[in-house]
């Protein structure tokens, strides 16, 4: 029941997305890799120079500096944000509970660009490097 009111949440949120154009001015506001099943939970949440990382057991806060900033939006800047909830999972191990149900979203000033699922430990190519960035900011 969780997952289907899950996919229906997650449908509706997709279908609410704006199409309009990547352009440079449009500056990015925050970044969230969201992966979760039944029992699991791993969130983390970029902002400003701000890294929120959430589980069900712990919840931690992070600093990034600039540089790491402008990786981050460097990294944005070679992702196609219109076609980010196009984008072909690898594999469907979440479908058996084998992995998270995983999903990036890009917020900017205008818009907000969710990506489609994918397993949690096997992100679409476009998106990999970005979310293994992302992972290293909550590391101790």
């Amino acid at each position: 029941m969780k997952y289907l009111l899950s996919l229906v949440i997650l449908l509706t949120s997709l279908s609410c997305v704006s199409q309009k154009n990547n352009t440079s001015s449009d500056s990015i506001q925050e970044i969230v890799f969201n992966a979760q099943t039944r029992g699991s939970l791993e969130n983390i949440t970029i902002s400003d120079k701000t890294v929120f990382y959430k589980t069900y057991n712990t919840s931690k806060t992070f600093g990034i500096d600039s540089n790491q900033k402008k990786q981050l939006i460097d990294l944005i800047k070679k992702i196609d944000l219109q076609n980010i909830s196009n984008l072909k999972a690898p594999s469907n191990k979440r479908a058996f509970d084998g992995a998270l149900h995983a999903t990036l979203s890009i917020k900017t000033e205008s818009n907000n660009y969710i990506s489609s699922q994918f397993d949690d430990d096997n992100p679409p190519k476009e998106l990999k490097v970005l979310i293994d960035i992302m992972k290293t900011y909550c590391k101790e």
